[in-house]
């Protein structure tokens, strides 16, 4: 058996870092131990003193077919960043694009090679497919190991009847429904798309407010995707509901010459005509949020314009489309753990544990625990980064500019080492489907 032993690096075990050693081999983590001996005279040994060993970290919403299916350097641009990022897990939403089939679009989608490192999954949209119902539900999560759902929100009023249909089915077997609630301008209500006012404002706020009270008359689990602004949160905040109502949060920052945090024509936001109608998210108010058990940390957006390099020593700071999503654990570490805004479990959490629950990938992913995937990623706490995270001003008195520290030294994906903190492996294990279960 191919062995790797992990010694003297700190595990969450059961909400608590402990001083551990780690056994794995093969795909799966074999042993958890105060100390294990080395198995075989060969079996390789890392001494994580003081470092961490964490469960790799899952990308719960990236179009990654879209991404790595232009050509070769895009593909390995997509494997580094994720690598770098200690990402192992991505998941993808399916929607009608080939064909209007839902089982056609599986089947197709399924067939792909799409090269990726990451093991990966999908959410199936429930909406816009020629033919979608109730038992179509239950058919994905017991035949097609699909444990998540997608939905756009808004819908047109003659979708409304067969949506709620759906997500009362969803509800019946606690099945979560992950909700891209479009922004004012990207929803055609049958007038043509309005101006950017006030008034659309407020319908906006008004769909989020819907959604939620059809997720609760429903009992249906929903999670609203990148909620951006002060004023989405404060409506979801307004629903005591920790185990129906779930949000995934963007976590204001940039890095280098990536997009500043304002709301214009060069932001990173200016998908978003929202110009002096909504506030961004405060650090401030994300912290708290992620304390609870509802909120998630939404993978930072790809600038698609920008361009990468390939070599062998990839390094986190090179600028690339990428430059956000790559060190965006630095950014949470930096940001939240060293100051106590949040704990160190609380960031394992917030990276790997919720998600991995959440979608229906626990106890394969998203633990460090016997009989789990080893896909484990060791984590430097002390490495300062040459790389410095801008966080937006306050009233004007500027941005905050941070050094970030902490680092990913090791990845291993599906027992194999991919990346040592310098360089990406040159023999990238695929990446599997994982069939999920709803948990």
């Amino acid at each position: 058996m191919d062995y790797v032993l992990i010694k003297n690096g700190k595990v969450v075990v059961d909400g608590v870092a402990l001083r551990k050693d780690v056994l794995i081999g093969n795909d799966k983590i074999l042993e958890i131990l105060d100390k294990i001996d080395r198995p075989e005279p060969e079996t390789p040994v890392i001494n994580a003193e003081g470092k961490f060993v964490l469960p790799g970290a899952i990308d719960t919403n990236i179009v990654f077919e879209e991404l790595v299916q232009q050509d070769e350097m895009a593909l390995n641009r997509f494997n580094q960043a994720q690598i770098i990022g200690g990402t192992t897990t991505v998941l993808e939403p399916v929607l009608p694009t080939v064909s209007h089939s839902y089982k056609a679009e599986l089947k197709r989608k399924k067939q792909i090679d799409y090269g990726i490192n990451a093991d990966y999954g999908f959410h199936l949209s429930i909406n816009k497919w020629k033919l979608f119902k109730g038992i179509d539900v239950d058919f994905c999560y017991a035949h097609e190991g699909i444990a998540s759902f997608y939905l756009r929100w808004p819908v047109d009023n003659n979708e409304l009847s067969a949506i709620k249909e759906l997500l009362a089915v969803a509800a019946r077997d606690s099945t979560p429904v992950l909700v891209d609630v479009l922004k004012p301008g990207e929803f055609n209500d049958g007038t043509g798309i309005a101006e950017v006012d006030s008034d659309t404002i407020q319908r906006h706020l008004g769909h989020i407010k819907e959604l939620i009270e059809f997720a609760m008359e429903l009992n249906c689990i929903v999670c609203l995707m990148n909620i951006c602004f002060k004023e989405e949160l404060e409506i979801i905040r307004g629903y005591a509901k920790e185990d129906l109502i779930y949000a995934e949060l963007m976590f204001p920052f940039h890095i280098a010459d990536s997009d500043r945090l304002l709301i214009g024509d060069s932001s990173i936001f200016s998908g978003f005509p929202l110009i002096n109608g909504l506030n961004l998210l405060s650090p401030e108010e994300v912290w708290p949020c992620l304390k609870k058990s509802n909120f998630f940390i939404a993978r930072p957006m790809i600038k698609l314009s920008g361009k990468g390099t390939i070599k062998e020593s990839q390094v986190a700071n090179r600028p690339d489309e990428y430059i956000l999503l790559k060190n965006l654990l630095s950014v949470l570490y930096t940001c939240g753990v060293v100051p106590g805004k949040i704990s160190f479990e609380e960031f394992v959490g917030v990276i790997a544990y919720r998600p991995a629950l959440f979608m229906g990938l626990y106890p394969k992913k998203g633990v460090i625990r016997v009989g789990s995937d080893a896909d484990v990623v060791i984590w430097n706490p002390d490495y300062k980064r040459n790389l410095y995270c801008h966080l937006p001003g306050y009233e004007g008195d500027g941005a905050q500019q941070l050094p970030l520290k902490g680092r990913v030294d090791f990845v291993f994906s599906k027992g194999c080492m991919v990346y040592d903190g310098e360089s990406i492996s040159k023999n990238l294990v695929k990446g599997r489907y994982v069939y999920r279960s709803p948990s």
